[in-house]
């Protein structure tokens, strides 16, 4: 099997059946009836909701928040996390979505949902006094990448 058959057959489990009809239709009616940018506030307040309601516990380190980041997407299905250090920031890579397998590319919900995640996960743990969390653009439907830097 080459990569991209993995790659698919992954994609084709990580999201229940069930709900990939259910989630494209809210998700069109939602797309009709918000604009984009309250579209993408609405999904970043679903993911405080669910960072709140799995909050994570003390991290020393970046490597022990990302190990409790990963406890709770693994334990829900929602993919994984890589957190990688940089001078200027933090970046968060997120991979396994089942918003990406659901809704298809070029979906604003699962970077908002993540980004309110990671932004209530971060506030919690003392890290955005006078940094944020943003969604960075990428071609790959499969990762959604975010940047924690200074707001400027």
């Amino acid at each position: 099997m080459n990569p991209a058959e993995l790659l698919d057959g992954y994609r084709d489990r990580s999201c229940a059946r069930q709900w990939r009809g259910f989630l494209r239709a809210m998700a069109v009616e939602f797309d009709q009836a918000l604009p984009d940018e309250e579209s993408a506030r609405l999904m970043a307040r679903i993911g405080q909701r669910f960072a709140d309601a799995h909050p994570l516990p003390p991290a020393a380190t970046v490597e022990a928040l990302q190990a409790s980041v990963n406890a709770v997407w693994s334990g829900c299905e929602w993919g994984w996390a890589a957190f990688e250090e940089r001078h200027d920031q933090l970046r968060i890579v997120h991979a396994g979505s089942p918003f990406a397998v659901a809704l298809g590319p070029g979906n604003g919900w699962q970077h908002g949902f993540l980004e309110g995640a990671y932004r209530h996960w971060l506030r919690a743990a003392g890290m955005l006094a006078v940094l944020d969390v943003r969604h960075l653009a990428t071609e790959n439907r499969d990762l959604s990448i975010f940047t924690v830097a200074r707001v400027f």
